[in-house]
């Protein structure tokens, strides 16, 4: 239903949520798993606040706290990551020159930034890339947090905005361009919404921009559900078993799955794609974690504001995968499919966005910078030649 490790309620949302009356009186589940959000961090602990240092990435990528407002929960901080390209050698030397434009990427839910083929691919376009950990998630969860709670997508204007001041100071007078994966995807379309001219290009990763079944679900369910999120917010909303088939494909890979492995990746055994992706389990889990009832409400109101009012100024470039699978089946389907969201809704709402929208799909994951390397490839070269066709730098 959501994004990454809500993929087993994804795939079964329309049968439970379409009947409103057996929502409203379904019981919450317990007995999830328990992790030390902090342990990623190692002996040093988080990154300090307004300062620099080398990030749990390695010497090619810094971090920074960022104190944020405390809200019922307690203290509040996100974090940003830079990526210093001139550090890393396995990045081709164009990235390494002077930048022409600068990003900023958010994450999805069930998720942080850690996708390191993402930050080389915008900078081999020619682009200075941050990654901002929102509050509560990845490398900005704190043990006193509900990890990804929140009952309004608009909170985070606040670390977007002083990421922002940020970037500026570092980057000044260079076009700007706005990326989100996801639920993240969705939160950056919000926000270039509500901040007409401040971007010069979106670009979107499998973006959730509308439930399964368009309006159609949403209407039915989002009254529902916003009354229940009055009375009790972190009430949460079932959602079914599921298969939990992404997060089996990304820890495990090809080479344990025990399907027919395409030639691409037996080509290449050490592509994460074939041994599995590695990442703090902490911070993207494999199993899904409660959805509260007013974090989704929020995700609604957000996707009615996509639906109704959202027309942006700057082109966008939104892409997502030929194709979703729902089935049941562990096949060689789940490592070139969608297995979290619809396709084919995040192609009709994409194309409302703007009035220059690219759609560009792939046969990959729901995440495209964790599918097939020649996957991967084909989503680079997209990116590069967009953003050069697209993302005017500064005479």
């Amino acid at each position: 239903m959501t994004d990454e490790d809500l993929e087993t309620r994804t795939l079964h949302t329309r049968e439970v949520a379409t009947d409103s009356e057996h929502l409203e009186g379904l019981a919450a589940s317990d007995g999830e798993p328990t992790y030390d959000v902090m342990n990623p961090w190692g002996e040093d602990g988080p990154a300090p606040v307004g300062q620099w240092r080398t990030d749990i990435l390695g010497p090619a990528y810094q971090s920074q706290t960022i104190e944020l407002i405390a809200d019922a929960e307690g203290d509040n901080v996100a974090t940003l990551v830079k990526y210093l390209p001139h550090r890393d050698p396995d990045v081709s030397e164009n990235a390494k020159a002077f930048p022409k434009s600068v990003t900023l990427y958010l994450h999805g839910r069930n998720d942080y930034f850690f996708q390191t083929e993402l930050a080389q691919t915008f900078a081999e376009a020619g682009s200075a890339f941050y990654a901002l950990d929102l509050r509560k998630y990845g490398r900005s969860l704190r043990p006193w947090q509900t990890i990804g709670y929140t009952d309004n997508l608009n909170v985070y204007d606040e670390e977007i905005g002083e990421a922002l001041d940020i970037i500026a100071e570092e980057n000044p007078n260079l076009p700007l361009i706005l990326s989100g994966h996801s639920t993240g995807g969705l939160i950056a379309t919000l926000w270039a919404h509500r901040h007409p001219g401040a971007f010069d290009a979106l670009i979107l990763n499998s973006a959730w921009l509308e439930m399964h079944t368009l309006a159609n679900l949403r209407t039915t369910v989002a009254p529902v559900l916003e009354r229940i999120a009055q009375r009790n917010p972190r009430w949460e909303v079932p959602g079914g078993g599921g298969p939990g088939f992404y997060g089996r494909s990304l820890t495990q890979g090809w080479a344990t799955s025990g399907l027919t492995v395409p030639q691409a990746c037996a080509d290449n055994p050490d592509d994460p794609a074939m041994k599995g992706w590695e990442y703090a389990l902490a911070w993207k889990r494999p199993e899904s974690y409660p959805i509260p009832a007013a974090w989704l409400d929020a995700i609604l109101d957000g996707h009615n504001t996509v639906e109704n009012d959202v027309h942006l100024s700057c082109p966008v470039l939104s892409m997502m995968s030929t194709s979703s699978y729902t089935g049941e089946e562990w096949s060689e389907r789940v490592f070139s499919s969608d297995v979290v969201l619809d396709v084919e809704v995040i192609a009709e709402r994409s194309m409302n966005l703007a009035d220059c929208v690219t759609i560009a799909r792939f046969p990959g994951k729901h995440d495209l910078f964790l599918s097939d390397p020649d996957v991967r490839t084909n989503v680079r070269h997209t990116m590069k030649r967009w953003i050069g066709a697209f993302v005017t730098p500064v005479e």
